[in-house]
C-alpha cells in the first residue's frame, strides 16, 4: 500500500433500402461494418444531443454530447416491435421505433423526446490512463469529495494496473458524480447521502456495491471495460436509496 494525499492505492446507417416493413426493430437498426458505427442524435434541446457508440462487441455504448460519462445500454424488446435502451438501473434512456425516429428520454422528460440522426460522431471509449496518472487523478477527486462533503474522503485502488487504470479512474468518476448530485439534489421523503469516510475500489469477477462502516466498497470487473464499472446512477440509487433516470452530469 503507498498512501497519496487524498488516496491509496494498492499495487498488484440504418440501411433503409430494400428493407421489409415488417423486419423487426433489431434487425433494422443493426448497424454494418460499412455503415455508421458511431451515430450523433440532435434533439431539440442542444444540451440532450447524444451519440449511441456499437461498434464494441455485445455492448452499446451511450454518451450525452456535453457529458463525460459513458453509459452502457442493453436493448430489450418492446411493444409493436420497439427495442428499449436501458441502462443499468433498469431505466429506460432511448426508444428505437421501427415507425419513426428514436425517442430519448432523458431526466425530467415523462413522455420522451423525439431525436434525429445528425451523422457520424467521435468513436467512445477508453480514456488514455496510464497506472501513473492515477495517483494525481485520485488525489483530485478525493479534495472535491472533501469539499463536497466537508470532511476527510480516501480512494483505494486495489489490483489496478497498466491495462485497467483507466476503468478505476472513470468508476472514482462517477462515484463523485453520484455523490455530488445527491448533495445538489436532497431527497424530498427524508432520505440523505450516508456518511462516507472512504471509498474502495477493487477488482473482482463480479459486480457489487457495498456499504458498511462509512466505507463504500466498489467491485469492478476489469475484462468487461466500460459494463465491468456502475454508472453513476447507480452509484447514487445505491447511495440514496432510489431509482434515479439519466442526467447528464
Amino acid at each position: 500500500m503507498v498512501a497519496f494525499a487524498g488516496y491509496a492505492i494498492f499495487g498488484t446507417g440504418t440501411v433503409w433500402a430494400v428493407e421489409p416493413a415488417t423486419k423487426v426493430l433489431r434487425e433494422a437498426y443493426q448497424v454494418r461494418a460499412s455503415s455508421q458505427p458511431v451515430t450523433r442524435f440532435d434533439v431539440g434541446r442542444k444540451n440532450e444531443a447524444f451519440i449511441l457508440d456499437q461498434r464494441h462487441q455485445g455492448q452499446l455504448l451511450f454518451r450525452y454530447v456535453r457529458s463525460r460519462e459513458i453509459f452502457v445500454l442493453r436493448q430489450v424488446p418492446g411493444p409493436r416491435g420497439d427495442v428499449m435502451l436501458k441502462n443499468d438501473l433498469g431505466a429506460v434512456m432511448v426508444r428505437m421505433s421501427r415507425v419513426g425516429g428514436p425517442i430519448l428520454f432523458p431526466e425530467r422528460a415523462s413522455h420522451g423526446i423525439p431525436a434525429w440522426r445528425a451523422g457520424p460522431a467521435t468513436p467512445l471509449g477508453p480514456r488514455n490512463v496510464h497506472l501513473e496518472d492515477l495517483r494525481p487523478a485520485l488525489s483530485n477527486i478525493a479534495n472535491d469529495l472533501v469539499t463536497i462533503l466537508d470532511h476527510d474522503v480516501t480512494i483505494s485502488a486495489r489490483g489496478a494496473n497498466e491495462n485497467s487504470a483507466w476503468l478505476y479512474l472513470d468508476t472514482a468518476l462517477n462515484a463523485r458524480s453520484a455523490i455530488n448530485r445527491i448533495k445538489r439534489n436532497p431527497d424530498r421523503k427524508g432520505r440523505t447521502l450516508p456518511t462516507l469516510s472512504e471509498i474502495r475500489l477493487v477488482s473482482s469477477d463480479h459486480q457489487e456495491l457495498r456499504l458498511q462502516d462509512a466505507v463504500l466498497e466498489i467491485h469492478l470487473v476489469t475484462d468487461e471495460g466500460f459494463a465491468g464499472r456502475p454508472s453513476s446512477l447507480r452509484l447514487a440509487g445505491f447511495l440514496s436509496g432510489k431509482r434515479i433516470h439519466a442526467s447528464k452530469d
